[in-house]
This record gives structure tokens, C-alpha cells and sequence, in this order.
């Protein structure tokens, strides 16, 4: 078990301490629950009154309000949180060479040791670095390059010649590298093509459960430094996708699509193929881009078809008027 005190938690979080610093702290617990040996967490003033009452030894809060608990004041409650709950709960990355006896690795894949394998993971002619886990029954292809501080959860895939930067995380059953949907048809049949390409993702990438980065029909598809992918999304063959990009659940990108950085794609937005879409654009949930469709600047966009956010409410206050709403 972790122990640490109030004040070396507020010196992680670069807080302002007001309270006894000396209180020994084992972990995060919800307000209702916690106990004096606990810190916790308070995002919004509505919840100060049970902040007043709780048994928490210490809070993070983004003010100063009364309570018995040691307080450490941050600028961004979310983000020290995120920090907290990481130094007690941090990733089980490799920190001694660990290769599980039912894992099949090849005999010339290079580990760089410490490298955890574990049970049933299937391991081919590939470079893996320091620190990373390959978790039970998740496979790595040959000629693929494994960066250092990976975390490939369980079943989660990565494919031949895949290259994957440092500290990037694969949740479980995600996949890097499949095919492309690439066919040709003759006649009445279609016929497959081969999709040659591969995957490229960069430093601190993290892909969700069940979603799927197709490779490249040639080229390279790239998901770009930072880039957050959530469960179920699905990037098509050839795309480009920025830095620090989030992509919640259902999301889908067609194939040779550029997006830029810092995007933000909520639920089920779908975007076509062969578009280029400029940084820091926003799309609201089930926003569908339609080919042909370029976004020219940045800002907040939904609707199916896609326009920009104000546009798209006014619109909905008239077709209101139109059925006698209000």
C-alpha cells in the first residue's frame, strides 16, 4: 500500500496547501465514502456542503471553503486529480524482465529488457522497448517497432510492420494495422486488394477497446503525438490524424481523410473520406462531414449535413416554428 503525506501530494499537484501537511494519505475515495486516510475531490461548489462533512483527511478543490479536511488548492481540479489517482494507481509497465512460459516469442525478436510478456501473448520478429507490458494474449507482428513504456492490454493487436511510438496504450481487443476495406470489383464479384501499407502511432497515443486503425493501401496511416481515441472508433486506410486529437465512442473516419490537431470528434461523428479538416474544430455527437464537404476554418460545427454550430440551433428554432413550437 502507498502512503504519502498531504503536503508531498500537494507539492505533485503544485496546489497550495491550507491545513496539516503531516496527514498520511493511501488513496482517492468519493466524498460519501471516504475515510480520514483518503484524499478526495471537489469539481463544483454544489458539492462543498458534503465537503463540509466528509471523512476525507484531504481534498483537492480549485478554492478555499470550510472544512475539516486538509485542502490543497489547484488551478485545475481535473488534471491534479489525474495526477493523484496515476501516483497511486500507476501503469503496470514492465520493471523486470517477465516472460510468461505459455507466451510464444520469437527467437530473434529484440527486448529490450525489461519487457513484460504475459500468458498466451504471441510475440514475432519485432523491437520492443524498455518498460513496455505485452499483456495476456496480446500479439505483436513481425517487423513491427515498439517504442519504450507501452501498455497493450489484453487481446489488443498490433500488426505486422506496425510502428508505435513511447508510452502508447492499446486498451483491450483494439487493433493496429488490419486491413483496409480495399476492393476491386469485376463484374459481379469483388475482388480484395492487397493493403501493403501500415500504421504509425506516435508518442502517447491511446486507443480505446474495440477500435480498429486500418493500414495503409500503400502509404502510411498516422495517428499523431497525443491523440486519444476512445472504444469503438475506426480510422480508415491512409488517414492523417493530428496531435492531441480526442475521438469519443463510434467515431469513423473514412480513408485519406487529413484531420488537424487539437480536433474533438464526440460520439458517432462520421467524416468521409479524401477531406482536410483544420485544427481545432469541434463536432457535436452524430455531426456527420460529407464528402465534398471541406471544413474551410476552425470552430464548432453539427448537424447531418454538417454546419457551423449557430447556424445549425437557429435552424432548429425555425423548423420548431414551422410544427407550431415553441
Amino acid at each position: 500500500m502507498t502512503e504519502v503525506t498531504v503536503a508531498s501530494l500537494t507539492e505533485l499537484v503544485a496546489g497550495r496547501l491550507i491545513g496539516d501537511g503531516e496527514r498520511r494519505v493511501v488513496g482517492l475515495a468519493d466524498l460519501r465514502t471516504a475515510r480520514s486516510d483518503n484524499i478526495g475531490f471537489v469539481r463544483h461548489p454544489r458539492y462543498y456542503e458534503m465537503a463540509a462533512t466528509t471523512e476525507a483527511g484531504a481534498l483537492l478543490a480549485a478554492e478555499e471553503f470550510p472544512t475539516k479536511a486538509s485542502l490543497i488548492v489547484v488551478k485545475d481540479v481535473d488534471v491534479a486529480y489525474a495526477k493523484v489517482a496515476m501516483f497511486f494507481h500507476p501503469l503496470p509497465l514492465a520493471t523486470t524482465h517477465d516472460i510468461h512460459p505459455t507466451a510464444s516469442v520469437h527467437p530473434e525478436a529484440e527486448l529490450e529488457q525489461p519487457v513484460k510478456v504475459g500468458a498466451n501473448a504471441s510475440v514475432g520478429k519485432c523491437k520492443i522497448g524498455a518498460g513496455t507490458a505485452v499483456m495476456a494474449g496480446a500479439s505483436v507482428g513481425d517487423g513491427a517497432v515498439v517504442g519504450k513504456d507501452c501498455l497493450f492490454h489484453p487481446n489488443s493487436c498490433v500488426g505486422h510492420d506496425v510502428v508505435v511510438g513511447d508510452r502508447v496504450i492499446l486498451q483491450p481487443n483494439s487493433v493496429v494495422g488490419s486491413d483496409g476495406f480495399g476492393y476491386a470489383r469485376e463484374g459481379a464479384t469483388w475482388i480484395k486488394v492487397p493493403q501493403l501499407g501500415t500504421v504509425v502511432l506516435k508518442d502517447d497515443v491511446e486507443v480505446g477497446s474495440n477500435t480498429a486503425i486500418d493500414r495503409g493501401t500503400l502509404g502510411v496511416t498516422t495517428i499523431g503525438r497525443g491523440t486519444k481515441l476512445d472504444n469503438m472508433v475506426h480510422i480508415a486506410h491512409n488517414c492523417t490524424i493530428g496531435e492531441d486529437v480526442v475521438m469519443a465512442a463510434g467515431a469513423m473516419v473514412a480513408g485519406s481523410t487529413v484531420i488537424g490537431d487539437r480536433c474533438a470528434l464526440a460520439g458517432q461523428v462520421g467524416i468521409a473520406g479524401h477531406l482536410n479538416i483544420p485544427s481545432d474544430c469541434r463536432f457535436a455527437g452524430d455531426t456527420v462531414v460529407l464528402k465534398d464537404k471541406n471544413i474551410e476554418q476552425n470552430g464548432d460545427y453539427m448537424g447531418h449535413p454538417v454546419m457551423e454550430k449557430r447556424k445549425y440551433l437557429r435552424l432548429m428554432r425555425e423548423m420548431r416554428k414551422l410544427g407550431g413550437g415553441k
